[in-house]
């Protein structure tokens, strides 16, 4: 039977009404009933839909008298639709209720329900979608049925982009709320055929009702929350970790139950709320409760008894929930995925999903909009599982037919789980975005600690899941976790894997307090957790590196036999448990064949080795040649705001935020690298500040070279990307290759838009190197000569300054170019290679043409041998096609060979052995043709990505001239910035480690600030008539801690290679940068201000060197005054004697001011300030650095500024006074009492001449003690 001309949309969603008598005969013309194919008697389209959602009674049920077709349209078809009404769309409502969990003896005990006839409305919302509304006097909410109008185009919706647009924002019009679908035709039913018992098939039921959605979240119905093991916590969304909450008591009804519309539950009044071993009796899938320490809360048991109630789809649904608790699933049901129970709650309180109908949450999209609702999901902190179909309903009768226990519904597997941290790009997701441009890790953590020692070691694989880059290290650290918090503030980690039950106490609360918003997972030891022997096994077994060999950064930890070194076992362990969570989320195979791995050096680490002699002027000479960074520790990037504001953690305001301007993505990410390790060679930081100095006087090559890198894509995005897509794995073995895609033309056209945009990226780059390459080349700069200079990668030459860093990617380009019709490809998401690209396919090609002509040869004999010129071939299918039609009349002398195959009235069509051979060369030619184009668009991708390190070499310079440019513009563009003078200080100031500056200012606030409003100052330390140490006093509010973060800044930013905001900077390259800056107490780590200021402080005592800059503002205020005046007094001495670094010291204690006023080593500095000779608590801050100490710190005067109650600030500036004069006359006191022990010696060494004024000394002391 032939399909009706006028389709209806068919999707589940049309089989959620009750059947209704009245208004059955009308839809019949109207609805989108399935067809029989009139050749096979194949009855797929007959097979109905199971449902997921249990009890129908209380559906919406009403009879809609919908336009009928066209009388031209549905003049052929009446007949033929009447009579397949009654078995196929009658069946699919049966199948369907039994899908939902009614089963059918209480479908018969169950009464029909009267329901009132409606009169229905049709508004056109948009092309496709269709706005049912009651007139009558119901107070039903207006319902959106999922149904194509008879004048909507046959593309409804063709892409992400269009839903996403036609989708409401939150809050938006119910109406607008709904989602529509695209064109769908009878092949939609058979989508879910497997929801079929196949006793329904050929049942006559009444045609069925469309469901309706239930009100959006703007509607009355109280949005509830996730459940305790899917929610994240309520101060931060993505510290969700999966662990479960136990509630002892059954959800509350919502008390807006009442007021949702007929039929649909309210929040936290669904089946699953009230299920005791999904709450309060929970177990695990081993049965072990919530308080076992062998509770794995990514599972639970579920009864067998509450199995055997419901539908086999809905049974194949708990088998995959049960395992993953901690992710929200994606289940596909023909084009829609659907969420059920818990994960409907979180759908509806985080997606504005809308509740069905029925006792059971669930709620739905359409498969276009998996990339929007899967990354809203993300961000928040979820993970998310896509289950897939991976069989078709035919595929299922095949496999029912040899199987002996036949199967109820389709194969579905999981095919990705995504999380913040493994969310890599797949082909359903929209184009890369250009706005998320921060790298974001996933660590896993290994932990070996002592109790009793004061050390720990640590294991780390860092993992950046978008660009297949690999980090490992082993390292021990300190008591405080130091290393470890400057790794969380040199990345950004969103996702910690760890032992379970295996991470100190310590360690937990570093992670707690530099990763809050990081999702975490704990994995048991040893079988998820891999022990380094096991993770060696388990790589070999996969072959993860078997096409490129095992990377040299991971072989650093083997000995040459493959076993782990004694120094590596925490390292490669920590990647076993990387590589098993990465496995769970399906995407080992593609991040890992990527070899991408180098080895994390905590940069102190990298600075100790650097040091081959304690001897500090042996270091004083050599340092600088050897270490290659500076070495930024987590509390000095946090003081600093190097990446982020102190304010509000944001990156604005920040010193990276003022200092980049880069335009790439790529560019972005290794500028954060560049600002997170500055340089120490002086030879490396004079090449970057020459080659920033050159293009900074280049407007004009800056300008072109910006509008050339504007055009790029984020290229090393998309080679990540293109490799994952080209893998023989991923089409061979991932489950995406089995999966049933409904949208897959829009899918292969996101695939080759992006390959066609990383070609378009790397021609617009050679055209850069063309056009720019010679200018640059004429540079005074070796970094810029050799930058675009390109090499031949074919010649096998190395990239070097002299052949020079970009790789001439010409011929592979022109290769790629020729390879496939780009602008067909795009259109029509089918890569058709041209002649010369795949061998494969060209043999197919080749050997078709050949099959045919020898075909035509044989049409020719025939034609010779029956003498008729009228012998022709006739057939269109398949296994028809070929057939010799001959006229009747010809046939007087029929060979024996000729085999009939069909006739027409004066015709005979025959099928010989030549013909019959020739079409199996044929068909084996074709089947090969086939598959060679399915697997074409792999095929290019994986050639492409032969050539990986050629690529990447590109973008690695292409990112570095953006780097060099986003310098020289901010040299060029910036007021008052001058080139920094960077000297060893081996060759200059007498080995003395030195800076000298003028005139500077802190470039964040002058961003901010305007630099008219900001007062430049100088810093001098180590330079002759100067110590190498600052004491810095003066009033509060007076400047001191912007002056310290300033020096440090501006030596940051010259290491880094960047022009500076003064009139003269000139330094030798510091080491490290120590900052102690503010005061307060961790009250979780149980620590108090004084442990907390002093635990920094030892870290600068113990790791700092003489070429290491150190500031150090009001350290010992988490005492009492004498307390920190004697810590602060031994600090300055170590640092002093011992170190002799350059160090700026702010304090207000006076005492230990006027005790280093005659040291030459120690500078004494205060912000100056003016007292009104009238008035002294009225002072003027001038934010000026004079010489000299400040008499006063001037603290009432700020008590002022801040607003103090008059009274208080009286009774302050009173004990003020009383105190300035006790401690005076305690001085005048202690004065004297020195100068009698002077006498009183004097008179004693006398002997017995001394004894007249010994009595004179003591009627003194007794006459001061009456007074």
């Amino acid at each position: 039977m032939a399909k009706p001309k006028a389709k209806q949309q068919s999707s589940l969603l049309s089989f959620f009404s009750p059947p209704s008598s009245e208004g059955a005969s009308a839809k019949k013309k109207s609805a989108s009933a399935p067809t029989t194919s009139s050749s096979d008697g194949k009855k797929s389209t007959a097979k109905t839909k199971r449902e997921f959602l249990g009890d129908t009674r209380k559906r919406i049920d009403f009879s809609p008298k919908l336009k009928q077709k066209p009388a031209e349209k549905a003049k052929n078809d009446d007949v033929e639709m009447e009579e397949t009404e009654k078995t196929t769309v009658g069946s699919k409502r049966k199948a369907y209720e039994d899908f939902l969990g009614t089963s059918s003896e209480e479908e018969d005990a169950k009464p029909q329900e009267k329901k009132e006839e409606k009169t229905l409305k049709r508004t056109q919302v948009r092309p496709g979608k269709v706005i049912i509304q009651d007139d009558s006097d119901s107070e039903e909410e207006p319902v959106t049925r999922r149904r194509k109008a008879k004048s909507a185009p046959k593309a409804i919706v063709s892409s992400e982009e269009e839903w996403e647009q036609d989708s409401p924002e939150e809050g938006g019009n119910e109406e607008e709320s709904e989602f529509s679908e695209g064109d769908e035709d009878a092949s939609d039913d058979e989508d879910v055929a497997d929801l079929v018992d196949e006793e329904d098939e050929e049942e006559d039921l009444p045609p069925p009702k469309k469901r309706r959605r239930s009100a959006p979240a703007t509607s009355k119905t109280k949005k509830v929350a996730a459940p305790s093991f899917l929610s994240p916590p309520p101060a931060a969304k993505k510290k969700w970790n999966g662990t479960p909450t136990s509630n002892s008591k059954k959800a509350a009804p919502s008390s807006a139950s009442a007021d949702v519309p007929s039929g649909v539950a309210g929040a936290g009044n669904h089946i699953h709320d009230s299920l005791p071993w999904l709450n309060e009796k929970r177990r695990d899938i081993n049965g072990n409760t919530p308080g076992s320490p062998d509770f794995d809360p990514r599972t639970v048991k579920v009864p067998p008894e509450f199995l055997k109630k419901e539908t086999p789809a809905m049974v194949q649904w708990w088998e995959v929930k049960a395992h993953n608790m901690d992710t929200v699933l994606f289940f596909k049901v023909g084009k829609f995925y659907e969420l059920f129970h818990m994960d409907a709650d979180i759908g509806f309180k985080e997606l504005n999903l809308i509740y069905m109908k029925g006792d059971k949450a669930h709620s739905g999209f359409p498969e276009i909009a998996y990339s929007k609702m899967s990354s809203q999901l993300v961000a928040k902190g979820y993970r998310v599982a896509r289950v897939e179909q991976t069989e078709t309903p035919e595929m299922l009768k095949v496999r029912n037919s040899s199987a002996a226990k036949k199967a109820k519904v389709v194969r579905r597997e999981v095919c990705s789980l995504l999380s913040i941290g493994t969310n890599t790009v797949s082909f359903l997701d929209a184009p890369i975005s250009s706005q998320d441009q921060v790298s974001k890790h996933l660590l896993a953590l290994k932990e070996m600690f002592d109790p009793s020692q004061k050390t720990v070691r640590f294991g780390i694989c860092l993992a950046d899941c978008a660009t297949g880059a690999f980090q490992l290290s082993e390292f021990d650290d300190t008591e405080q976790r130091d290393r470890l918090k400057t790794l969380f503030a040199q990345f950004h980690v969103v996702e910690i894997v760890t032992e379970r039950f295996n991470v100190s106490d310590d360690t937990k609360m570093v992670l707690k307090h530099a990763a809050p918003t990081a999702i975490r997972s704990s994995l048991r030891v040893g079988k998820e957790f891999w022990d380094a022997s096991r993770t060696i096994d388990e790589i070999d077994r996969a072959g993860y590196f078997k096409e490129h060999g095992w990377p040299e950064d991971v072989l650093h930890f083997l000995e040459t036999d493959k076993t782990v070194k004694i120094d590596g076992q925490l390292a490669i362990s920590a990647l076993g448990g990387c590589i098993w969570h990465l496995r769970r989320s399906i995407i080992d195979q593609e991040l890992l064949s990527l070899c991408n791995f180098k080895r994390y050096k905590p940069s102190d680490e990298e600075a100790r080795e650097a040091r081959t002699n304690n001897d500090q002027a042996l270091f004083a000479a050599k340092a600088e040649l050897n270490q290659q960074y500076v070495v930024l520790d987590s509390q000095t990037i946090e003081n600093l705001e190097v990446l982020s504001n102190s304010f509000n953690g944001s990156r604005s305001g920040s010193l990276i935020d003022i200092m980049d301007k880069t335009v790439t993505s790529f560019g972005r990410r290794m500028f954060q690298e560049w600002v997170l390790k500055p340089l120490c060679k002086t030879s490396d930081i004079q090449e970057r500040l020459d080659a920033v100095e050159e293009l900074g006087n280049s407007g004009d090559l800056m300008v072109e070279i910006r509008e050339f890198l504007r055009k790029l894509p984020d290229l090393e995005r998309l080679l990540s990307r293109i490799h994952a897509l080209g893998s023989a794995h991923r089409s061979q073995e991932h489950p995406d290759s089995r999966a049933i895609m409904y949208e897959s033309q829009t899918y292969n056209i996101r695939k080759i838009r992006d390959f066609l945009a990383v070609l378009n990226g790397f021609d617009e780059a050679m055209n850069l190197t063309s056009e720019l390459g010679p200018r640059l080349s004429q540079s005074t700069s070796p970094i810029l000569q050799s930058l675009l200079k390109t090499y031949l990668v074919e010649d096998g030459v190395q990239a070097d300054t002299k052949h020079g860093h970009f790789p001439d990617l010409t011929k592979k380009l022109e290769f790629f170019k020729r390879s496939f019709d780009q602008a067909a490809a795009k259109k029509s998401g089918v890569i058709v290679p041209q002649d010369g690209v795949d061998p494969e396919f060209d043999g197919a090609c080749a050997e078709i043409a050949q099959v045919k002509s020898e075909l035509a040869d044989y049409l020719s004999e025939q034609r010779t041998l029956l003498r008729c010129r009228q012998i022709s071939y006739w057939g269109k299918k398949k296994e028809d096609r070929y057939q010799l039609e001959i006229p009747e009349s010809a046939l007087s002398k029929q060979p024996k060979e000729y085999e009939l195959k069909s006739r027409k009235k004066g015709y005979k069509r025959f099928h010989t052995p030549t013909i019959r051979s020739l079409l199996k060369r044929l068909a084996t030619a074709e089947d090969l043709k086939e598959e060679a184009l399915k697997d074409q668009t792999r095929r290019i991708f994986h050639k492409f990505d032969e050539d990986y390190k050629y690529w990447m070499k590109a973008v690695q310079c292409l990112a570095v001239l953006d780097c060099l440019v986003s310098l020289g513009l901010l040299s060029s563009q910036s007021e008052g910035y001058t080139k920094p003078e960077v000297v060893a200080a081996s060759t200059a100031n007498g080995g003395i480690p030195f800076i000298d500056i003028e005139e500077g200012v802190h470039p964040c606030v002058v961003a901010t600030y305007g630099s008219g409003d900001f007062i430049p100052n100088d810093a001098h330390l180590g330079i002759e008539g100067k110590g190498q140490m600052v004491l810095l006093s003066g009033p509060n509010m007076g400047g001191k801690s912007t002056l310290l973060r300033q020096t440090c800044v501006l030596t940051l930013m010259a290491q880094i290679g960047s022009f500076v905001p003064a009139a003269k900077c000139r330094l030798s390259p510091v080491d490290r940068i120590f900052t102690r800056i503010g005061a307060s107490d961790r009250i979780l780590a149980g620590q108090s201000t004084l442990y907390v200021e002093l635990a920094e402080t030892a870290t600068i005592l113990n790791h700092a060197t003489n070429h290491s800059l150190v500031i150090l503002d009001e350290l010992g205020r988490g005492t009492s005054t004498f307390d920190g005046t004697a810590i602060a007094y031994s600090v300055v001495e170590h640092l002093l004697r011992d170190i002799q670094c350059r160090t700026m010291f702010a304090t207000h204690y006076h005492s230990l001011v006027e005790e280093y006023a005659d040291n030459k080593k120690v500078s004494l500095g205060h912000m100056g300030c003016i007292v009104d000779p009238e008035n002294d608590r009225k002072v003027t801050f001038l934010y000026k650095l004079e010489d000299g100490m400040c008499p006063k710190s001037y603290g009432i005067n700020v008590a002022m500024l801040a607003k103090l109650p008059d009274e208080v600030v009286e009774c302050a500036a009173k004990k003020s006074e009383q105190f300035e004069r006790s401690l005076q006359a305690n001085s005048h006191t202690e004065l004297e009492n020195l100068r009698l022990a002077q006498k009183v010696e004097e008179a004693l060494a006398e002997g017995e001449a001394g004894m007249g004024k010994l009595k004179q000394l003591w009627e003194e002391a007794r006459n001061a003690i009456h007074t």
